[in-house]
C-alpha cells in the first residue's frame, strides 16, 4: 500500500505562521485549523491571503488576536489544551510541543519545567500556531514527516529576556535535544523561532534531502519579512512513496495507510522547469501470472491487516465500542546511584515534557546493588521531549526504548461543584458506553450518568467516573474539611450527573466559583 510522506524544506527557516501557511497552500483547509483553535474558546481569528516573497508565491497565515499580556506558566498551558475538545491525536501532538518548549527554556534558565513562564510562546498567537499545526497535519494523516536542516539565521533578536543573539537559547536547546541538524544564515536576522524550532522537532521523524516521491501537493508558507533575493518561505512538499508507489528501493519508512491519497488539494502557482530537459521514460513490460497471483495475495493480507487496525486491533490507532487504541512507547532506565529524595521530581519532570504515565520499580542490579527502574509511557510526538527529560534529570548514560499498543477506555472531563469549588472528574462510558460529552456545555442537570459509577468504581454497564485528587486535596485544603468529605460529595454529584457548566479549571488547581 502507498505511504503517504510530507517533506519540508527549512532552508529559510521555521516559525508558526509559515509553517500553518504552508500546510493551507498544500491543500488543508483553513476551517480545519480554525477549527481546533477555536475549540480552545480564546479570542484568535485566522486569515489566509496570498503574498510575494521575493517573487514566489506564497500563502500567508495570519493570527489575528487581541492585545494580550498575559504570562502564562506550562501548566496553564496544559490545563487549557486538556481542557479543550480536540481530538487526541491533535492534543497530544500540542501538548508534546508545548512540553518541549518548556522543557527547552527550563533548562536554559536553570529552573524546573513547572516554574517556566511563557512569553512570546505563551502568547494566544503562538498558542494558535501549536494547536493549528497540530490540526493540520492531523487532517493530512501522514504516514512520516521529514524535513532539511533547519536555517538559524544570524545577528540578534529582542526578545522578553532581553536583546539575544540568533539562534537564541531556546531554539539551540530544543535542536540539541532533538539531536536535529541546523546551520547559521542564510540572512542576518531571525528564521527560526522557539515555536517554529518546538513544531519541528515534535513533529519530523527524520532530516535529509527530498525522498524519493511521486508529488501530489505542494505549499509554500510565507514569513512576515520579505528577504531581498531568497524567498522567506517554508516549503511542504507531499506525496506518495515510491518504494510502494513504483516497486522501487525508495528510502526507508513504516507503515501505510487505505485512506484517500488525493491529499484534499493540489499545489497553487506556477510551474517553471528548470533543467536540461532530460526525460525518464518507463516502458510497459508484459505481466508475469505468477507476480501477479503473488502481488493480488499480498494486497489482499495488507487489505486483511488494514481492517483488523482499523477496528482497533493493531496499528497506529483505533477504536472499538469506546476502546481506543494507540502506538506509544515505553522508555526504561535502571539508575543506582541518585539521591531517592530526587525521584518525585524526575517523575514531575517526565510527566511535563509530555509523559503519559511515569513510574518507578526497585530492582536488584549485579553484584547486589540496589537500584530503581524508571519507566515512562510516551506518546510518539512527546519521545524527544522526554528521551531528553530522561538524562537532564537522572545520572543515566543511556536508555531503552519499547514499542507497545495501548488500549484505554474513551473518556472526557466534566467539571462538579463542591462548596462553590469546581473540581474536575474523568468520565468513561465503559466499553459499551456511549459518547463522553466532554464540553462542559449544557444544562448542569440534563442528566450526564456514565454507566453505574459507583464512585469510580466500575458498575453493571462499566462506566466510571473519577475526580481528580489533586482538585480534591486542594479544595479541602481551601474549605478545612477532610479530604474524604469531599471526595464523597464530588463523587455523589458525578454519580448523579449533576455537573457543572463553569469552565474546565486549569490543572494544578481547581477554580473558585
Amino acid at each position: 500500500m502507498t505511504r503517504r510522506v510530507g517533506w519540508l524544506d527549512l532552508s529559510c527557516g521555521a516559525s508558526g505562521d509559515m509553517l500553518l501557511g504552508a500546510l493551507v497552500g498544500a491543500g488543508v483547509p483553513l476551517g480545519a485549523i480554525a477549527g481546533a483553535v477555536d475549540a480552545l474558546g480564546l479570542p484568535i481569528r485566522l486569515e489566509a491571503s496570498q503574498v510575494r516573497r521575493a517573487g514566489l508565491a506564497a500563502t500567508k497565515v495570519d493570527v489575528v488576536v487581541p492585545a494580550d499580556d498575559t504570562v502564562r506558566t506550562w501548566g496553564d498551558v496544559r490545563g487549557l489544551l486538556a481542557g479543550a475538545p480536540l481530538a487526541e491525536p491533535v492534543r497530544v501532538r500540542a501538548a508534546a510541543t508545548f512540553a518541549a518548549l518548556a522543557a527547552a527554556e527550563a533548562r536554559v534558565h536553570g529552573i524546573a519545567p513547572d516554574e517556566v513562564h511563557f512569553h512570546e510562546v505563551g502568547a494566544l498567537d503562538a498558542i494558535a500556531d501549536v494547536v493549528g499545526v497540530s490540526a493540520g497535519l492531523a487532517y493530512l494523516g501522514l504516514d512520516e514527516l521529514v524535513a532539511t536542516a533547519v536555517a538559524l539565521g544570524g545577528g540578534r533578536a529582542r526578545t522578553a529576556h532581553g536583546v539575544l543573539p540568533v539562534p537564541v537559547p531556546a531554539v539551540l536547546e530544543l535542536l540539541r535535544a532533538a539531536g536535529a541538524p541546523a546551520s547559521g544564515g542564510p540572512a542576518q536576522v531571525e528564521l527560526c523561532t522557539p515555536t517554529g524550532a518546538a513544531i519541528v522537532v515534535t513533529s519530523v521523524a527524520g532530516y535529509g534531502q527530498l525522498p524519493p516521491l511521486r508529488v501530489t501537493a505542494v505549499g509554500a508558507g510565507a514569513g512576515t519579512r520579505d528577504l531581498p533575493g531568497r524567498p522567506n518561505v517554508v516549503r511542504l512538499v507531499l506525496g506518495d512513496a515510491l518504494e510502494e508507489a513504483l516497486g522501487g528501493s525508495g528510502w526507508r519508512g513504516g507503515g501505510h495507510s487505505r485512506h484517500d491519497h488525493s491529499h484534499r488539494g493540489h499545489s497553487r502557482g506556477d510551474h517553471s522547469h528548470d533543467g536540461d530537459g532530460a526525460v525518464a521514460v518507463a516502458v510497459a513490460l508484459p505481466p508475469d501470472p505468477a507476480e501477479q497471483a503473488d502481488e493480488a495475495e499480498q494486497a489482499d493480507q495488507a487489505d486483511q491487516a488494514d481492517e483488523t487496525r482499523d477496528r482497533g486491533g493493531s496499528g497506529g490507532r483505533g477504536e472499538l465500542g469506546g476502546l481506543v487504541t494507540t502506538d506509544e512507547l515505553v522508555l526504561e532506565a535502571n539508575v543506582d546511584d541518585l539521591d531517592p529524595r530526587v525521584w518525585p521530581s524526575v517523575l514531575a519532570a517526565l510527566l511535563a515534557a509530555g509523559a503519559v504515565d511515569a513510574w518507578l520499580t526497585p530492582i536488584l542490579m549485579k553484584k547486589g546493588r540496589p537500584a530503581h527502574t524508571l519507566r515512562a509511557l510516551v506518546p510518539l510526538v512527546a519521545a524527544p521531549g522526554v528521551r531528553a527529560a530522561v538524562f537532564a534529570h537522572t545520572s543515566t548514560l543511556g536508555l531503552r526504548e519499547t514499542a507497545v499498543r495501548k488500549h484505554a477506555l474513551a473518556r472526557g472531563v466534566r467539571v462538579v461543584e463542591v462548596a462553590g469549588h469546581a473540581i474536575r472528574v474523568k468520565v468513561s462510558p465503559g466499553l459499551a458506553g456511549a459518547h463522553v460529552d466532554d464540553s462542559g456545555a449544557g444544562d448542569r442537570n440534563a442528566g450526564g450518568h456514565v454507566g453505574d459509577l459507583g464512585g469510580g468504581d466500575r458498575g453493571s454497564a462499566g462506566g466510571v467516573a473519577q475526580p481528580e485528587w489533586e482538585d480534591v486535596a486542594l479544595v479541602a485544603d481551601r474549605l478545612g474539611w477532610p479530604a474524604r468529605r469531599v471526595l464523597a460529595a464530588a463523587n455523589a454529584l458525578a454519580h448523579a450527573g449533576d455537573w457543572s457548566d463553569v469552565p474546565l479549571p486549569a490543572e494544578g488547581g481547581p477554580a473558585a466559583i
